[in-house]
């Protein structure tokens, strides 16, 4: 694949392929129009790549393996799957009959909707739960407020775009009624306090491996010692939680890497790094390559 063809998950990204079979003419919104394979959409699933807006995933046929900041999900017919902006999605494997629909939208599209408070924090309770598995009844009702989107997008007329806004308004609440069934259910959140713990590690680590990369800080964030929090780490995954940090920090570098034209400096930069040398240094240390090598890989 050409190197013009590695970038962001983007509105940007799908309304630069016009073979693409998505809609893209409102600003801040696109929807497929069809189902798809992801290989159409010249997304790469060799490398890492970064979602600019949030996104809804729909899983119509087929099944994959995909990272999403560094947590494995099993994606199967009938699972949706909510990706938040700055995430970083790799692809490990997935079938050749994988077909899947989707929206995807920027906070902007929606930000004169007058959501509920519950609405505003879905991102907080994504951070939890990223993929669900539904029954078919779940799955196409949800698919259906999709449909319906595509054929209000195809017809052009009066207030279509404020009817588009709402039809994607109730996507977010019937998304939201599914933390809510989870929430109310007498099932525990989380198999026992060890695997919680975990969990809300790697929240953490979204949202702070920019900027942190300590373990006393995020034992702190958790009101737990360096050590007890390093042992539920390993205990939980097997790895130390500095081979988590680097990990993610490594996926955002090399998500930079491929899916921008930003500079090593830069990009050091944006990492948090004292200077491109660090930088270059740490990144050769954990790849085995440079990141100019790595870019041009």
């Amino acid at each position: 694949m050409n190197r013009e063809h590695y970038s962001t998950i983007s509105i940007a990204h799908f309304a630069s392929q016009l073979h693409v079979d998505v809609l893209t003419d409102l600003e801040g919104f696109i929807v497929s129009r069809n189902a798809t394979k992801v290989e159409e959409h010249a997304i790469n699933s060799n490398h890492p790549h970064i979602m600019d807006g949030i996104a809804l995933v729909f899983c119509k046929k087929g099944a994959a393996k995909i990272k999403i900041n560094l947590i494995e999900h099993d994606v199967r017919e009938n699972t949706l799957a909510i990706i938040l902006p700055n995430s970083i999605v790799q692809i490990d494997e997935q079938g050749k009959d994988l077909r899947v629909e989707f929206v995807l939208f920027t906070f902007d599209f929606i930000s004169n909707i007058k959501l509920t408070k519950e609405v505003g924090n879905i991102i907080k309770l994504v951070e939890e739960k990223t993929c669900w598995h539904l029954d078919a009844k779940q799955f196409n009702e949800m698919l259906a407020v999709h449909e319906l989107i595509v054929q209000q997008y195809q017809e052009h007329l009066s207030h279509r775009e404020e009817i588009i806004r709402s039809f994607l308004t109730a996507l977010l609440y019937k998304t939201l009624q599914l933390y809510s069934i989870e929430n109310n259910s007498s099932a525990p959140k989380y198999k026992n306090r060890k695997e919680e713990i975990h969990m809300k590690f790697t929240a953490l680590l979204y949202e702070y491996y920019k900027t942190e990369r300590s373990v006393q800080f995020y034992a702190d964030k958790l009101h737990l010692t360096p050590k007890y929090f390093s042992k539920i780490i390993m205990e939980v995954n097997g790895q130390s939680v500095m081979q988590w940090i680097d990990e993610m920090v490594i996926m955002a570098a090399k998500a930079l890497l491929k899916s921008s034209n930003l500079t090593v400096s830069q990009i050091a930069d944006e990492l948090n790094f004292a200077n491109p040398s660090f930088f270059g240094t740490y990144f050769k240390k954990r790849v085995g390559l440079t990141p100019l090598q790595y870019r041009g890989y």
